[in-house]
């Protein structure tokens, strides 16, 4: 098989790169396109104060995968145990399931104790490896730290291009206390994934996946500051639908970033804001 090992948060363009790059050499070599990855992220476990958010859930990272190519993904818990590995301990916990005849790698993979075992230590140990240049966009190199950076600030459109896709969350339909609905403009709330990353608190215009289709929809990320709320929610009012979402599970797609959580004077003034916000989604985002 022609192996890549990473973490792949958020599968952005650089992470394409490298799995476009393990699948061509798969067919190169006659070999099956295999990815190796950990969960949860070995930042969590090795350095918990620091644990990143995740850009994608397992679930939707490994349906990214398997829609670049990938024959079989494998998922590895990383815990201290894994982590305390010399590089040659972690190859041959690998040896008995797996005949690597390839490893194709980004510049900075390491793995082992210490960070120890790389593309050199690979080499030195007879394995053939291929090593994937940085990915780069306007002179800067990739990193899921960036689009990270960027979904937190509700930068969308921008993490959008670093991903090379809409940013997405998805969760099942939660009772809310229908606020929304008493305003004229019923909304869809969605349980938000253990360590998922939120984007910025605002209004959004995006797009949502339910069982009946997809639909334009205008988001929001906040607490309901007008009706003093505690709880954050993420939740969309989709256009051109009518019907119960109770129990499904919605896909939420952001395009753009309209306004930040607004408190408003009184509730009319809120409702004049939806409409705008429903307006503008319409505008912005195509069907």
């Amino acid at each position: 098989m022609t192996l890549t090992v990473g973490s792949f948060d958020g599968v952005h363009l650089g992470h394409v790169d490298v799995i476009g790059r393990t699948v061509a050499a798969a067919k190169s070599d006659g070999a099956q396109a295999t990815l190796l990855t950990f969960e949860p992220h070995p930042r969590c476990v090795l350095d918990p104060a620091n644990c990143p958010q995740s850009i994608t859930t397992l679930q939707e990272k490994l349906a990214l995968i398997e829609g670049l190519g990938i024959e079989h993904a494998i998922v590895i818990r990383f815990d201290r145990a894994l982590s305390s590995l010399s590089p040659q301990e972690f190859l041959d916990l690998l040896a008995p399931v797996m005949d690597v005849r390839r490893w194709v790698v980004g510049f900075d993979f390491a793995f082992g104790r210490e960070r120890r075992g790389n593309a050199e230590w690979l080499r030195a140990h007879g394995h053939s490896v291929e090593v994937v240049s940085p990915f780069t966009l306007n002179g800067k190199d990739l990193h899921s730290s960036d689009v990270r950076r960027l979904v937190t600030l509700g930068e969308i459109e921008e993490a959008n291009r670093l991903l090379g896709r809409e940013y997405s969350m998805a969760g099942p339909v939660e009772a809310g206390d229908k606020v929304g609905r008493r305003l004229g403009f019923p909304t869809a709330n969605i349980g938000i994934e253990p360590n998922k990353l939120v984007p910025a608190l605002g209004a959004y215009a995006g797009r949502t996946i339910a069982d009946e289709g997809k639909f334009i929809a205008a988001l929001s990320v906040g607490y309901r500051p007008t009706f003093g709320g505690t709880q954050l929610r993420v939740e969309a009012f989709l256009l051109d639908f009518e019907g119960d979402l109770y129990q499904q599970r919605l896909e939420l797609h952001f395009v753009r970033y309209l306004h930040p959580d607004i408190t408003f004077p009184t509730t009319d003034d809120l409702v004049q804001q939806l409409r705008k916000d429903v307006a503008d989604t319409r505008r912005i985002v195509q069907p």
